[in-house]
């Protein structure tokens, strides 16, 4: 066993021990209760069985026939004692009898007789314990009738003519009792300890898998391949997958995050002197003796505006670019850019199919949601070459609104699906990898999330989830 195992056994069995014995504890008290109860109906039923008139006459009776108390006794316990022994199913625990007033002794004593306790006892020690007019419940210590154990007893006052002829009495052996529930106690937790060694025992070879498995898929996700890690363990495999889902979407907003930084921080300053660069191209076009040089100014100044476009892309991925949240209707919003997304469709030989349903308004900015779709629905004409249908969906679900953009491409790779978001990467021969980073931003921006579902030479679906600001559809508002 390992230290940790051992170091679990001895916790767990710590435990075990102090809430068995206060287990044990409560059980107990509850089981004196419960015999005291049981102590004073035997006391009670003892009195019911033999009635006063008869003991008093029986106890007459023999001091009228013997005058020697010894004789008198054993003559007194031949009439009581068959009595006795028919009487009750009572525990091994507990004695009870009569005891006469007269004869300062016990003179029957069940379950089964001990005639020390007959003749054999100075009748002072019993004083006592019988020195009651009423019924009484109490402890014990050093008890005669239990040779010197602690008891719980119950006496019961004999009355006849008015007088105290005897007692009816019911001892229960308390040391016996609880050495009794204590040797349970321990076997319980014998048994339970013995469990436990099995159970870690059975399960270590698990834990070490576990380990084995955890190890696997922190080198997987350090080697870029948690996507496709399968634990031998089937049960951990959806959790690991969770796992490797939040850890990918995490490194992706840092990297983001980074890129918006170094684009608020650079942007600008590139922006303004390539705008100076580009007025003293066009200046210079102009001038007479550049005038066969047209062609090559004109390639320039194309250059810096895709240059410019660029760096208006890449500022996209700011981190405190400035957005004007509202309540907004995504469906008015896709509705009013149809012509736009329309004729980027014709030119590539595409349809654009429109499935928007009545959905509650989302918290959005305009400007980014058109943004966002614009690079979508491009992104998916750009990958038809052959020409399709691209359908934009829209849709509820409980309380979110879903976006969907679904096209019938070429599909994306599995290898590059898991990197889908990552700033500059792109399988276009002209992309510079911004377009789709700037989706995953301008997604996290307004709290949303958004799903990649792709198949090779069966098309792509981007599915985009943003929570509403309410219940009410614009239809409803108007």
């Amino acid at each position: 066993m390992t230290r940790l195992n051992i170091k679990i056994v001895c916790i767990i069995s710590l435990f075990m021990l102090i809430l068995m014995t206060y287990g044990q504890w409560v059980a107990f008290q509850e089981r004196e209760n419960e015999y005291a109860i049981q102590l004073s109906t035997i006391t009670d039923f003892l009195i019911r069985k033999i009635p006063a008139d008869q003991f008093t006459a029986l106890m007459q009776e023999q001091a009228i026939t013997e005058r020697n108390i010894k004789k008198q006794l054993p003559s007194a316990n031949q009439k009581l004692q068959p009595e006795l022994e028919h009487l009750i199913l009572v525990p091994q625990m507990i004695k009870y009898g009569f005891y006469a007033q007269d004869f300062q002794r016990i003179v029957a004593l069940g379950p089964e007789l001990d005639r020390s306790l007959l003749t054999g006892v100075d009748p002072a020690l019993f004083r006592e314990l019988f020195a009651t007019d009423v019924p009484k419940l109490g402890v014990q210590k050093n008890s005669v009738i239990w040779y010197g154990a602690t008891t719980l007893y119950h006496v019961r006052p004999i009355y006849a003519n008015g007088q105290i002829v005897g007692y009816a009495f019911a001892c229960l052996n308390l040391e016996g009792t609880r050495t009794e529930l204590l040797s349970k106690a321990m076997q319980t937790i014998a048994v339970g300890f013995f469990i436990l060694i099995v159970v870690i025992m059975l399960f270590q070879e698990a834990f070490i898998q576990f380990k084995r498995e955890l190890e696997l898929f922190a080198e997987a996700i350090v080697k870029g391949r948690a996507r496709q890690f399968e634990s031998k363990i089937p049960e951990l495999t959806p959790i690991l997958q969770y796992i490797s889902d939040q850890t990918e979407n995490m490194t992706r907003l840092d990297r983001l995050n980074i890129v918006g930084e170094m684009a608020a921080s650079i942007g600008h300053e590139v922006r303004n002197p390539m705008t100076t660069v580009r007025g003293f191209l066009q200046y210079l076009s102009k001038k007479k003796e550049f005038k066969n040089a047209h062609e090559h100014f004109d390639l320039m100044i194309s250059e810096m505006d895709r240059a410019n476009q660029i760096i208006s892309e890449f500022l996209s991925l700011a981190k405190n670019k400035s957005m004007d949240f509202q309540d907004r209707d995504l469906n008015q919003i896709i509705t009013d850019i149809v012509p736009l997304l329309q004729s980027d469709a014709l030119r590539s030989c595409c349809h654009i199919e429109l499935d928007l349903n009545p959905i509650p308004l989302v918290r959005a900015d305009a400007n980014s949601m058109r943004q966002l779709i614009l690079n979508l629905v491009r992104n998916g004409i750009e990958a038809m070459t052959h020409g399709g249908t691209l359908r934009i969906h829209t849709t509820q679900h409980k309380n979110t609104v879903l976006l969907v953009i679904q096209d019938q491409g070429s599909g994306i790779s599995a290898e590059v699906l898991d990197k889908l978001g990552t700033p500059f990467l792109t399988t276009k021969e002209n992309g510079i990898g911004i377009g789709l980073a700037v989706c995953y931003r301008i997604v996290h921006r307004h709290a949303g999330t958004i799903e990649v579902d792709s198949k090779t030479d069966q098309g792509t679906t981007f599915t985009i989830r943003l929570n509403c600001c309410d219940g009410v559809t614009q239809k409803d508002k108007e």
